[in-house]
């Protein structure tokens, strides 16, 4: 399943909605046992994934 929100928020940081979508497939996000964000959303933790993307912004996982 594909959380819009995240992908939206992830389209800024990537050259397009594609290697954001293949980011969130593939990349396990550090400080959230490991997980894509794709399997963090499956098993009902897609706030979680808003929360570390916001996090990044803030310098918090720099």
């Amino acid at each position: 399943m594909i959380d819009f929100r995240i992908i939206e928020r992830l389209s800024s940081r990537f050259a397009s909605p594609a290697i954001a979508k293949a980011y969130y497939r593939s990349e396990p996000l550090p400080g959230l046992t490991g997980l894509t964000a794709q399997q963090l959303v499956d098993a009902g933790r897609g706030d979680e994934v808003l929360e570390f993307i916001d996090a990044v912004d803030a310098g918090i996982y720099a």
